[in-house]
């Protein structure tokens, strides 16, 4: 070889190496700037409290506020057991970020919030990484588009600013992770990397179900961009179906716990084995409708999901029954997006073969969104911003290659560094990220705290009947933690609450928690029991399983000088769920003012035969026993109560003085040292 043809060579793998360092470096800095730009939009939202939600999270998960420890226990139960004794889900990666978050800094929502923009910023930077894997071939501007206009939607802002929807971002992130090391398998052939897919895409799951479709999405990936063998598609497809089992096996075992906890649930259960309550108001969707019945809604939802990704107003924390109607045949919406969606197919199958960009773009969107259509099965809400976040990177393809197209800028220019882009080009970009980011800053305001987010909110959600309980609740929940409010505010925030559940009862006329609640504040704030009584007779005729409607009628009953019908409806309680523990407290101290001793006695060893050992239970039989004169029995079943629970400081001193008094000092020095530690 000649020696100038020698230092050409050298020359030319020197430009190479030079050009590689230089696109490195560059996309370095556009990972940097877009890590920034989710601070600069979101950042704001570390000065935000718990909203909606999260109390089932952290704020008053017991769970979660056990700390690291909890961690086993979190992976072997369900998502949320609520009051209703519905079992939610089952998201045990989330609950065990939470726990060691609140290990680490214990019940600090600035600092949560902060975590959850750092979160948002870390899936930004993994997507861009994916992207650049995967449009290695296209021009460079195709996926920094791609990922800005992610970043910046509007429709995102729900998952960022709500602590409870972090579930989404760790299945996003587990999604991605899962598709980086299914694109190392497919270039480098190892199979551990396949093991590593699989791991993260059953993180994925175990963060949120949403995480599902990409176990079609993966394996079309694969063939889109990649060109995989049959082989290493099946391969994948087993791995995924693996993950799969694994997860359906974990969540059945925490569903089956649960159900030891849970009493006279009226529920439905998925092929999971998780328990969950629906309600009305969440979808009527979910009481008698079969799959060609709820077609037309999947069609209105997809028409919802497309007008939010163009135009995206009003944001709504909920929307539910009837903010988006229950669509029919008749819905000329319906009709619309069935031709829209015919005229995509004909576009899809024309050219699909020659793996347009665009079509990946619309077959992702339409793939995930699939889950939230109300097809299959009906969703809580009916729609939601927070389903749309993972189907909206289709959208988001979609709109960075049809903007290139529009300002005729090739899709396919493989060069290594940025092209030069046209001054109209660089404005219009500009131009949509201040009004994207605008629309998600203008947002973190309303997610400041529960009462601010549904009072924003209740504005442009005037129809949903569960947004109008909600700002009522939460006007209600503003009173009680408020004791020094004023007459006029209190006034104020209890009419408000009086008037929002009477607009979703006229919404919803069955929406049975908002005739319980109302009745509770006829009662409660205006004194009006009898006003309240009809409410909480129609909230139980609608569920003659509602514990708290019948507590409330019999204590609404007391007031109005009922005491023996009031008697049969807190009986009704306890026959319903011998663990509501304040109907043994309220029917003991009506039976003591009666002068009925032996049937608080019977009353509170019913409780304890069903398997109910509450420290309440053994002070009622106690004061029973002291009355009647039985000092023995009164005090075994105080000693009893502390043993059940040993943190009564009163009940610990009262044994203290009566075990000095007897000369029994050694049992007199035990109940004192309890009287100390106990921490009230």
């Amino acid at each position: 070889m000649k020696k100038n043809d020698v230092k050409g060579k050298i020359k030319a793998e020197k430009v190479i190496k030079e050009n590689k360092f230089d696109v490195r470096k560059m996309n370095r800095r556009n990972i940097l700037f877009f890590v920034l730009l989710c601070f600069l939009i979101y950042g704001k939202s570390s000065q935000n409290n718990y909203s909606m939600d999260d109390e089932f999270v952290i704020r008053n998960n017991v769970q979660v506020q056990k700390g690291i420890k909890a961690i086993p226990e979190i992976f072997s139960s369900t998502y949320v057991i609520d009051n209703q004794k519905s079992s939610y889900e089952y998201r045990p990666i989330v609950k065990a970020f939470f726990a060691i978050e609140y290990q680490i800094i214990g019940a600090k929502p600035h600092i949560s919030h902060f975590l959850n923009v750092l979160l948002y910023a870390i899936s930004i930077a993994l997507l861009y990484s994916v992207l650049l894997n995967l449009l290695s071939g296209y021009n460079r501007v195709f996926p920094f588009l791609i990922t800005l206009f992610f970043l910046i939607h509007p429709l995102h802002s729900e998952v960022v600013l709500s602590l409870k929807n972090r579930d989404v971002i760790l299945s996003f992130i587990g999604c991605l992770l899962a598709l980086k090391f299914y694109i190392k398998f497919i270039e480098n052939n190892k199979y551990y990397d396949l093991f590593f897919g699989a791991f993260f895409i059953l993180f994925a799951l175990m963060s949120k179900k949403d995480s599902m479709t990409y176990l079609a999405i993966i394996p079309f990936t694969m063939w889109f961009f990649k060109d995989a063998s049959l082989k290493k598609i099946l391969w994948m497809i087993f791995s995924l179906l693996f993950s799969r089992f694994l997860f359906f096996l974990s969540s059945l075992h925490a569903a089956n716990l649960a159900k030891k906890v849970m009493i006279g649930a009226v529920s439905l259960t998925n092929e999971n084995g998780i328990t969950r309550k629906f309600l009305e108001w969440e979808n009527p969707l979910f009481f008698k409708s079969t799959v060609l019945e709820r077609i037309p809604t999947g069609f209105y939802s997809i028409y919802f999901y497309l007008k939010m990704f163009i135009f995206p107003h009003p944001l709504l924390s909920y929307y539910g029954y009837n903010q988006v109607p229950i669509a029919n045949w008749s819905n000329p919406i319906v009709w619309g997006v069935i031709f829209f969606l015919i005229l995509v197919g004909y576009y899809v199958v024309k050219h699909i073969k020659s793996k347009s960009i665009e079509v990946y773009g619309i077959l992702y969107f339409l793939i995930t969104i699939s889950m939230f259509t109300n097809v299959l099965q009906p969703v809580v809400g009916i729609v939601g911003e927070r389903f749309a976040y993972i189907p909206s990177l289709g959208l988001c393809i979609v709109s960075a290659w049809a903007l290139l197209k529009l300002f005729k800028i090739s899709v396919n220019l493989n060069e290594l560094k940025f092209p030069t882009l046209s001054t109209s080009f660089s404005v219009t970009i500009i131009l949509i990220t201040l009004v994207c980011s605008g629309r998600s800053f203008a947002r973190i305001p309303a997610w400041k705290d529960a009462y601010s987010l549904y009072s924003t909110d209740v504005n442009n959600a005037s129809e949903s009947a569960h947004a109008n309980s909600l700002i009522a609740a939460a006007s209600v929940q503003k009173v009680k933690e408020n004791p020094k409010m004023s007459i006029q505010q209190k006034r104020f925030h209890i009419s408000n609450a009086e008037k929002y559940y009477l607009k979703s009862i006229e919404i919803l006329p069955n929406y049975i928690s908002s005739l319980n609640n109302l009745g509770m504040i006829y009662f409660s704030y205006y004194n009006k029991p009898d006003k309240a009584i009809p409410y909480l007779k129609k909230a139980i005729l609608l569920d003659s399983n509602y514990v708290e409607a019948y507590f409330n009628l019999a204590t609404c009953e007391v007031k109005s000088g009922q005491l023996k019908i009031a008697e049969k409806h807190y009986l009704k309680t306890l026959e319903i769920d011998p663990s509501f523990i304040n109907s043994y407290k309220v029917l003991s101290t009506m039976y003591a003012n009666t002068k009925e001793f032996d049937k608080i006695l019977d009353l509170n060893k019913s409780g304890l035969a069903r398997g109910l050992n509450s420290d309440l239970l053994h002070i009622n039989m106690g004061n029973a026993y002291f009355i009647k004169g039985d000092t023995i029995n009164g005090i075994n079943s105080l000693v009893k109560a502390v043993e059940a629970n040993s943190n009564n400081k009163k009940l610990n001193s009262y044994l203290a003085s009566y075990y000095k008094n007897r000369g029994e000092l050694q049992k007199a020095e035990y109940y004192y040292n309890l009287m100390v530690k106990a921490p009230r």
